[in-house]
């Protein structure tokens, strides 16, 4: 049974802080107050839990089980403060005329530059926030109304993210230039079989096992050692000689040379991308200006090897 009154905020801050910094002292500092007091705040909250929370090693405090048990709660109430206050850092940054972009890494290094440049010339006036996440931390976002518009793979039906067709992408072969296969000017399947492959991890409902689905139904056998969530990442470890990539396509015109050869990978592997907004929140005009730039600029300049 709990002996004490109600928890308040400042004991929770206090524990938070002892636990991220394993001292009095630098919870305090954390804090900005003095250690007697994060010392009192400790006492009495572990008053009002009924059970200790630290015991004292040296010049450091051992939490205890239950500390550790406790705390897992703490953070998963803090993320849901935290991410109140980035929605509504985001609002007071749409009143001052702020345009809240996401986009996967591999699309914000080379489709964004692009569209960003011809939206500034459209709205010199407003001020843009481009934030890099990986799909689902997108969706995330876009779940709780946090930013504007999204660019990103296409994922199943999610509740409260908008997912607009925007490009069916097919994912294209990439070699290290001195690779026998770099030859070609097509690369089939068949091509690929016995070679080490680059692996796509998985995120969420977001799957790249279609790739090597297709091989293994048509008998194609690989060896995947090193796998990556990103594309970037990808192409680099393809320069370096790691592997070979089938990758999505977007980067290709930038790494084309840089150490690889891209060449079209057939049949055609292609993955679905969107533009995507809250469901919960209404698009703005300018957000939706922005979509459209998104689409003009991959019908003027398509990735490689999309025939």
């Amino acid at each position: 049974m709990k002996n004490g009154p109600p928890m308040r905020l400042r004991q929770i801050e206090a524990f938070r802080a002892t636990m991220n910094t394993g001292t009095i002292t630098g919870a305090a500092n954390m804090m900005a107050v003095t250690q007697p007091s994060v010392s009192r705040l400790i006492a009495d909250l572990e008053i009002n839990l009924g059970f200790r929370l630290f015991e004292r090693k040296g010049s450091r405090l051992q939490p205890t089980e239950e500390a550790l048990r406790f705390y897992q709660e703490v953070e998963r109430t803090f993320a849901g403060i935290d991410q109140l206050e980035a929605v509504a850092d985001r609002i007071r940054q749409e009143q001052m005329g702020l345009l809240s972009v996401f986009s996967t890494p591999a699309l914000a290094t080379s489709l964004m530059p692009k569209v960003l440049k011809n939206f500034h010339q459209l709205y010199p006036d407003t001020k843009v926030r481009l934030e890099v996440r990986m799909p689902m931390e997108i969706f995330t976002q876009l779940q709780s109304s946090a930013g504007d518009v999204g660019v990103s793979n296409h994922a199943a039906e999610l509740p409260g993210v908008i997912q607009e067709p925007l490009y069916d992408a097919a994912f294209v072969c990439v070699l290290p230039k001195e690779h026998r296969l770099a030859k070609k000017d097509v690369i089939s399947h068949g091509d690929l079989d016995g070679e080490t492959l680059i692996g796509l991890s998985a995120e969420g409902p977001l799957n790249w096992n279609k790739i090597f689905k297709n091989f293994r139904e048509k008998g194609i056998e690989n060896y995947n050692w090193i796998s990556t969530q990103h594309a970037e990442a990808g192409y680099a470890l393809v320069s370096e000689g790691l592997a070979i990539g089938v990758l999505e396509p977007f980067s290709a015109k930038r790494w084309q040379g840089n150490g690889v050869v891209v060449r079209p990978l057939r049949p055609k592997i292609c993955f679905s991308f969107s533009i995507c907004f809250s469901a919960n929140k209404a698009k703005s005009s300018v957000a939706q200006d922005f979509a459209k730039l998104v689409r003009q600029q991959l019908a003027d300049e398509p990735p490689l090897y999309q025939d």
